[in-house]
């Protein structure tokens, strides 16, 4: 049995039918892995806007820390014990 260099080569006993059935399982089986892919995608979204929302929460946080650290560092008391906060450090640094 000679086929030409375009067609694929069947072998013996695998007719049409065969091969119809073959294409049928495999688009199938890609349909039920689109599926899968597409709820795990949905998923990792999901996640993904669970992680955003964290996030700007936690960024939230620490811009808020640091607006209460820059209303500390401008002070009146903040400014008034810096020579005792200098005089520390320096210790620290002799002692060591």
């Amino acid at each position: 049995m000679s086929t030409s260099a375009n067609e694929p080569e069947v072998p013996l006993g695998a007719g049409p039918d065969s091969a119809a059935r073959d294409c049928e399982e495999e688009i199938r089986q890609l349909r039920a892995t689109l599926h899968k892919m597409k709820h795990e995608m949905a998923e990792l979204s999901m996640r993904n806007e669970e992680l955003e929302k964290e996030l700007r929460r936690a960024n939230r946080v620490i811009s808020g820390a640091w607006e209460q650290i820059d209303v500390l560092r401008h002070s009146s008391s903040w400014r008034v014990t810096a020579p005792v906060r200098a005089f520390k450090t320096r210790l620290r640094g002799v002692l060591r």
